[in-house]
């Protein structure tokens, strides 16, 4: 099997849906929308079935709610449905693994919005999960940490774009300026017929996720659907949370 060439075939095909949908619509919401649909089909093809993949808006259990996100990728058997009509929904923050934010030409004057987007989900709190008590006590490393709960990852894919090292040098200017960790990062940005923009180890390998020691890394490649899918999808497959707390979404309720 030469999976290399599956994902150009699925790369292919999603440009070709890309055009029609161009060519049937003038409506550039509604053309929006079939790119994001295309970009959620392929997810739901080819990521673990314990993943869910909608769209919609996180809220978290201290009043915060996220802007509209393109794709919330969330745990399948753990997220319980505050919202839902067809595919958009509201669910926890505590339950998202990854957004991802889908545009059909990314330029480097719209990284500064796609740069806010990612704070408003960043800035959630994942507080409503109910501590591990057992002898074995389970965490997760990312970013250069531990922590109990898995931080949301935030990555962008464009069908098209600038270019990859114009777009870099203005996600990192936003970063030194907002003085932001690892944590409250965008983690990789994918534009289908570029390559992808992600992050290198001090020992030279790509990773989806940012460290203190690493650093932002231009990657031109004509494969940039299987580099960004490799480097997500070793994060999906451990993907793992503890269990959800709903009462912390009640707050001072009173049932009488």
């Amino acid at each position: 099997m030469n999976v290399a060439e599956i994902f150009t075939q699925v790369a292919n095909q999603m440009r070709a849906d890309v055009e029609r949908a161009r060519a049937a619509m003038n409506h550039a919401g509604l053309k929006g929308g079939e790119f994001e649909k295309t970009f959620r089909k392929f997810l739901r093809q080819y990521l673990p079935a314990s993943l869910d993949i909608s769209t919609g808006q996180a809220v978290d259990s201290k009043g915060g709610v996220s802007k509209q996100l393109d794709v919330i990728i969330s745990d399948a058997r753990k997220t319980p449905i505050f919202y839902q009509t067809d595919e958009t929904r509201v669910v926890p923050i505590e339950c998202v693994y990854a957004v991802i934010e889908v545009k059909a030409k990314l330029t480097r004057g719209e990284v500064e919005s796609i740069f806010q987007n990612m704070r408003s989900v960043k800035q959630l709190k994942k507080t409503a999960h109910q501590p591990e008590n057992s002898l074995i006590t389970l965490s997760v490393n990312m970013y250069g940490q531990e922590w109990p709960i898995w931080p949301v990852n935030y990555y962008v894919f464009a069908f098209e774009g600038a270019d990859l090292m114009s777009i870099a040098q203005r996600l990192q200017e936003l970063t030194i300026e907002s003085a932001l960790a690892p944590a409250f990062r965008i983690d990789m940005v994918c534009i289908l017929d570029r390559g992808v923009i992600c992050n290198r180890t001090t020992d030279g390998v790509f990773d989806a996720l940012p460290t203190p020691t690493s650093s932002l890394s231009v990657c031109n490649t004509t494969k940039s659907l299987l580099l960004f899918y490799s480097l997500a999808s070793r994060y999906f497959n451990q993907a793992w949370l503890p269990s959800f707390r709903f009462t912390d979404y009640l707050g001072e309720m009173n049932f009488d």
